[in-house]
This record gives structure tokens, C-alpha cells and sequence, in this order.
């Protein structure tokens, strides 16, 4: 007799973690049919642990895991050739997903105003302002090898030049755009393109974020929009965020691993982000912030080692 332990979780989401996409399959197992291939970045839902591990050679790493069932959908990238909106369920190997909320990295407590001030005065209080290309006719000649516009429209009423089909990543691999719902594009004094990261942001319904990368096709969920980057004194951790059109930005770290900032845990759990002030580093990984609601309240907090 064959016993199989699932272990069954609510809403828990995570982010793939694979650079050239991670397969979809039918069954846990690695000699599964192939159903899909969700891009890196993309946020899904963990379903349930199936127990059934494996370890995977990659370049020479070994990366241990289990296969894990999964929900996902193509509300933002294909993730095959379908067009039409759909969820489905399937089976991926864990190895290469990142938690979208992991609590044990960051630490935090409240503190007095007094300590509060003392340490403000010790940081650095730069804001800084990175540039950004804002003509739409100057992006298009920039990305014109890295970025296919829509140029068919079955209503050529609502003919636009500023949505987007596909993005040829650095990999090589083309992302492409789902156009079913699409309701952001190019907004002029707002949109623009960040030459220095790479990213390409669009306003989308309730002039939310709409940010894509055009080194790794990542969204604003993991790459923020470059207007709210706070770095660490040497650059090892950054603050990053992201308006989702419903009147609150979400915050969320970085951290920086071969030349490249990386995403880390989600900061907006136990307290409203609305109240969130300001933020200061005090050094590599301690920082100070303020939230203000009713009255002000004040933080230190921490990002834990997690290497």
C-alpha cells in the first residue's frame, strides 16, 4: 500500500524563481507531461506539498525541492500560446519559487520619538532622482530590437501605439503580453523608461503601476517602479514599491546577488501600508521608518542574514 501526504495551505503565493521560466506539468513527477511554462516573476498560488522530492541539477548546483500543485493564470503574460483568460491547476518543482511574504527575514519594534530623532540624524536623507525617458517616439527607437508594439487592431477606432505585444528578454526568450483586458499603455508626464534598470513603466487601470523588464521580463511585483528605490549605504538592499491603483503603494526589499537586485519579502504586513511615512537606512540592514494615521508611530527594524 502506497500512502501519499499532502499538506494543504489557504492563500500562500509565491513568485517563480527560475530565470528562463518554470515548467508546468500534468503530474509530480519530472517525466510529466508539459502543460505550461510561467515566466520568472510571475506570482502564483501553492495549492499543496505533495512530498514527492527530488533534487535537480542546475550548471552544476544542485537544487533540492519537492513538486508542489499550484494555481496560475495568464491575466498578465501567456503563458503558452492561448489567448483567451484562464486558471488552471498543475504540478511544479519548489526549488525554484520564491515566498512573496517571508516574515522571518525582516524584524522590526516600535520605538520612542526621542530614539527616533537621535538615529535620524545620523542617516543619509539624499533623495535621488533617476532618470527617465518620457517621449514614447524615443522609447520605441531605444527598445526597437527589444520590444514588439501592437500594430493590428480588429477595431481600428481604438487603434493605439502604445500597447505592448512581446519583450525579447536578455535570455533571448520573447514574453508575451496577454491583450485580453489590457487597459494600460503610455501616459504622458507619467510613463517613461529607466535606462539604468531597464524597466519600462505603463499606467494601468486607476493609474496603477504598470512595470515591465526588459532584462528579465519581470512586473512590478517584484521590480517595483524605479520612483520609489530606496538603497542601502553600499548597495546591498534596497526599498522598492508600487502603486496598485487602490490607494496604497506596496513595499517590498531587494537584495542585490551577482550584480543584480533580486526580490526578497513583501513590508506591509501588521500595520496599513497608507500610514507609511518615511523611510531611512542607519546602515547595511537596519533601517528606521514612520507611519502616521491617527497619531505617529515609530520603527526600527532589521533584515535578518538569510544567505
Amino acid at each position: 500500500m502506497t500512502i501519499s501526504s499532502f499538506n494543504i495551505y489557504g492563500q500562500e503565493y509565491y513568485f517563480i524563481n527560475a530565470e528562463s521560466g518554470l515548467n508546468v506539468r500534468l503530474e509530480s513527477s519530472l517525466t510529466s507531461k508539459k502543460v505550461a511554462k510561467i515566466p520568472f516573476g510571475t506570482l502564483i498560488q501553492k495549492i499543496f506539498d505533495t512530498d514527492k522530492y527530488v533534487t535537480i541539477n542546475d550548471n552544476g548546483k544542485e537544487i533540492k525541492g519537492q513538486f508542489v500543485k499550484i494555481k496560475y493564470n495568464n491575466y498578465g503574460y501567456l503563458v503558452n500560446e492561448e489567448t483567451e483568460q484562464f486558471e488552471r491547476e498543475g504540478y511544479v518543482f519548489d526549488g525554484y519559487l520564491k515566498k512573496q511574504d517571508n516574515k522571518n527575514i525582516i524584524h522590526s519594534i516600535e520605538i520612542n520619538k526621542t530614539e527616533y530623532f537621535k538615529l535620524l540624524k545620523n542617516v543619509d536623507k539624499t533623495v535621488y532622482s533617476p532618470i527617465k525617458i518620457e517621449n514614447l517616439d524615443s522609447i520605441k527607437a531605444i527598445l526597437k530590437n527589444r520590444v514588439e508594439w501592437v500594430s493590428e487592431f480588429s477595431d481600428e477606432e481604438y487603434k493605439r501605439e502604445d500597447v505592448i505585444k512581446s519583450i525579447i528578454i536578455d535570455n533571448g526568450q520573447k514574453i508575451r503580453i496577454s491583450q485580453t483586458g489590457n487597459d494600460y499603455g503610455f501616459s504622458e508626464g507619467y510613463s517613461g523608461y529607466y535606462p539604468e534598470y531597464g524597466i519600462l513603466h505603463l499606467e494601468g487601470g486607476h493609474s496603477s503601476d504598470m512595470c515591465f523588464s526588459i532584462k528579465t521580463g519581470e512586473t512590478a511585483l517584484t521590480i517595483g517602479n524605479p520612483e520609489y528605490i530606496i538603497t542601502s549605504p553600499n548597495k546591498s538592499y534596497r526599498l522598492n514599491g508600487y502603486f496598485g491603483g487602490q490607494e496604497c503603494i506596496s513595499y517590498f526589499f531587494q537584495k542585490k546577488e551577482n550584480d543584480k537586485f533580486i526580490y526578497l519579502t513583501e513590508f506591509n504586513w501588521d500595520y496599513d501600508i497608507c500610514e507609511f511615512e518615511e523611510f531611512y537606512w542607519i546602515n547595511e540592514n537596519e533601517f528606521i521608518f514612520k507611519k502616521k494615521y491617527h497619531n505617529e508611530k515609530y520603527f526600527r527594524g532589521e533584515i535578518k542574514n538569510n544567505t
